[in-house]
């Protein structure tokens, strides 16, 4: 009998110790999933603030490019006035819509300070720029959640209880770069 108590015992043992493994693998899992919810959240983050930026960005330069364009065809019009046709009268009615287009393109200047420095496509090749760093760098965050995630789902104590908890592998996040180089389809 008192070998008995002992087989007992040690069953209770090895179950107790079984159990509080399987918890501290469930801890250890929901933490690492979460992490990796986070650098997905921040990933997709950044690809929606890139395509914001980028939608601002081309409005901007559409609307610096507009605004010289009206002020070359005025400074054509008003330059054609100084033939003796014109009067004074005539060209300071036409030099009015000129100084209204270049109070309102230093008014673009002023919410853009890019602008002002930089010609307009170079401003938004530097944005853009940017930008795609950032959603790299982010891409590159969640994909090393996802490998650690992963090789801990088959770390040897660890695989036992994955599945059994529900936790299961997460795919890599590619960028357009991978598709290209495999002769995928891009989504657009």
């Amino acid at each position: 009998m008192p070998t008995r108590n002992r087989y007992v015992i040690l069953l209770v043992i090895v179950l107790t110790a079984i159990y509080l493994f399987a918890r501290h693998a469930n801890n250890i899992f929901v933490e690492e999933q979460h992490l990796l919810l986070m650098a997905s959240g921040l990933l997709e983050l950044e690809i929606k603030r890139r395509d914001d930026l980028l939608v601002k960005a081309r409005a901007a330069v559409g609307r610096y490019n507009s605004l010289e364009e009206k002020i070359y065809v005025r400074l054509v019009e008003l330059n054609s006035l100084k033939m003796p046709p014109g009067t004074n009268r005539t060209r300071l009615e036409k030099s009015n819509p000129i100084f209204e287009l270049l109070s309102e393109m230093d008014t673009l200047r002023e919410k853009y300070p890019s602008l002002k420095s930089k010609v307009p496509y170079i401003a938004l090749m530097a944005d853009m720029q940017a930008s795609g760093l950032r959603v790299i760098n982010a891409r590159l965050a969640y994909n090393r959640k996802v490998n650690e995630f992963n090789t801990l789902l088959h770390v040897f104590p660890y695989k036992l209880f994955a599945r059994p908890l529900g936790f299961h592998a997460h795919p890599y996040q590619e960028g357009a770069g991978e598709k290209y180089l495999r002769n995928e389809k891009l989504d657009e």
